[in-house]
């Protein structure tokens, strides 16, 4: 929990401290500020209570009809401020959700880190989710809960002063003598509200651990919706519907499960809340009473305390009423805290990534006693003792399947946490084109142009590449969003290599990249590649042959 706790801290005092920017605290101090002036406009209505109560009970029309235009303007300020509290309170939330999702953005994109932080076991499941929802849910809940808290402990101050008054006229029968006991009904409330506090963390602790369960498992069975959708074709083609169906409802029925024990403990922790809260609502009037039938109290006085009461009750109890949504945010904060060493520990592994070397202006690629080592690090995966590359060389990996010639590939790109050896180069650009080629979202030219961006590459110029790779049906669809989508294997690899030529890099790794078309193709993009990148350095994977 302590490390929770400082999670959340560094979250927020890195938000508002550390960017040294005055929207945010512009922000709070606006949505503070509303805050009070709620509580300003319940305290004025408190009075207002006992002023048109009392009109009630003198039967005094005139002052009773002012006391509905001094409400109308103690509403219309109470409405104010909570709408611009709200304003305020949703402009804070998107201003802090976009720094938060910024920052883990930048930890998760950087050197790699979302793909070298799926190597590690046990790692936090689904950090897209983590990045998109629970960003989003840390920020509104800090600041629903601060809210509320300030507003109760301002409540507190504003309301335990008039009932402390009130107190002073409610005597109590003691040993058979009436006495005075300073404060009776803030001292009832304070042992109402620890009882009730204390009860209610013995019931809703649980939730903690629930609500952090069931946030995984939703991410687990949305990342299996996903894998169909983006699989689609191929799933089609196999008939997989049925086994598709069996993993869906797996996932699904463990979700359930656990939303049926987070069901049963939300329902106790309702039941307690619930009547711990319309208990309250007439103790004041009960231990008044007695004062007010013998015409000790007026009636607007009467009715003063009962809502001070309700006030100060609601102040003392903020934890009990928002427990639930507290135990949502600690399981929140330990999720993105646990993203955020995962990515850390990431970063800190040292990879086998080609050093900078700027002895010399031709480019050149050295590696030496290269061993590729599963995450383990007992097996090897790969090797390579020596290899010595200048610009305009080639150099073919040749083997079997499984024979680790894309590990070779992972270690000489840099990505591969677990490699040892020296690789050394004095180049800029490396681009690797895999077997399965990515397609970024957006439109054809996106996705010609990536890792570039489509404003870098005139529409000419890329719809000359597609051209020369044999993708002349699609130049006249470079701006659609669509189309990406319906190529086939082989169209989405010429697409790879027209992303090649674009890019124009110092070393081009071709990792089976051209394996989904005939041979005779291949050997056209492979001519291709090597007239148009003559000072490229090629590093080319195959089967043995």
């Amino acid at each position: 929990m302590r490390s929770v706790s400082r999670a959340g801290l560094r979250y927020a005092s890195s938000y508002f401290l550390e960017t040294w920017k005055l929207v945010p605290l512009i922000l709070l101090a606006a949505v503070i500020a509303c805050q009070l002036g709620v509580v300003a406009a319940q305290v004025a209505m408190n009075y207002w209570r006992n002023d048109f109560f009392q009109s009630l009970q003198d039967k005094n029309w005139t002052e009773f009809v002012r006391q509905f235009w001094v409400y109308i303007l103690i509403a219309a300020a109470l409405i104010t401020a909570t709408v611009y509290q709200k304003y305020f309170a949703q402009w804070l939330t998107i201003h802090w959700r976009d720094w938060l999702t910024q920052r883990f953005l930048d930890l998760w994109l950087a050197n790699a880190n979302f793909y070298r932080a799926r190597l590690k076991p046990k790692s936090e499941d689904n950090p897209d989710q983590r990045i998109a929802e629970d960003t989003y849910k840390f920020v509104s809940h800090v600041i629903s809960i601060s809210v509320g808290l300030v507003g109760a402990t301002v409540t507190l101050g504003s309301f335990v002063t008039i009932l402390w008054i009130i107190s002073q006229s409610v005597p109590v029968t003691l040993f058979g003598e009436e006495r005075v006991i300073p404060g009776l009904l803030v001292w009832i409330l304070v042992l109402y509200s620890a009882a009730g506090t204390l009860l209610a963390h013995m019931i809703g602790r649980r939730l903690i651990p629930l609500n952090f369960e069931q946030d995984r498992r939703e991410g687990d069975f949305r990342f299996g919706l996903m894998r169909v959708r983006d699989n689609a074709e191929e799933i089609a083609l196999l008939n997989g519907g049925a086994p598709e169906r069996r993993e869906l409802n797996s996932r699904f029925k463990m979700l359930a499960e656990n939303w049926y024990a987070l069901m049963a403990r939300q329902k106790m922790l309702n039941f307690f809340t619930e009547a711990y809260k319309h208990s309250s609502l007439y103790i004041p009037y009960l231990l008044l009473a007695p004062l007010y039938f013998s015409g000790g109290i007026q009636f607007g006085a009467f009715m003063q305390a009962g809502s001070a009461f309700a006030q100060v009750r609601g102040a003392l109890s903020f934890f009990v009423t928002a427990y639930e949504e507290l135990s949502e945010l600690i399981a929140v904060t330990q999720r993105l805290s646990r993203l955020e060493n995962d990515l850390g520990t990431a970063q800190e592994i040292e990879p086998c990534i080609p050093s900078e070397n700027r002895e010399g202006d031709v480019p050149r690629l050295h590696i030496a006693q290269l061993r590729v080592l599963d995450p383990t690090e007992r097996d090897t995966l790969g090797q390579l003792e020596s290899l010595n590359l200048a610009r305009g060389e080639e150099f073919k990996i040749a083997g079997p399947s499984g024979s680790g010639k894309t590990s070779l590939v992972k270690g000489i790109a840099g990505i591969w946490p677990y490699a040892r050896g020296d690789v050394a180069s004095n180049l800029e650009r490396t681009l690797v084109l895999p077997q399965r080629a990515y397609m970024p979202l957006g439109t054809l030219k996106d996705a010609v142009s990536y890792p570039m961006t489509r404003d870098e590459v005139d529409d000419d110029i890329a719809q000359a590449a597609l051209r020369d790779v044999g993708l002349a049906a699609l130049v006249d669809n470079l701006h659609d969003k669509t189309i990406v989508e319906r190529l086939s294997g082989g169209e989405l690899q010429r697409l790879s290599v027209a992303r090649a030529l674009l890019y124009k890099p110092d070393l081009l790794i071709l990792d089976e990249a051209t394996s989904a078309l005939e041979w005779t193709a291949q050997c056209q993009l492979g001519n291709l590649v090597r007239e148009r990148l003559p000072d490229t350095i090629i590093i080319e994977t195959s089967h043995a042959e």
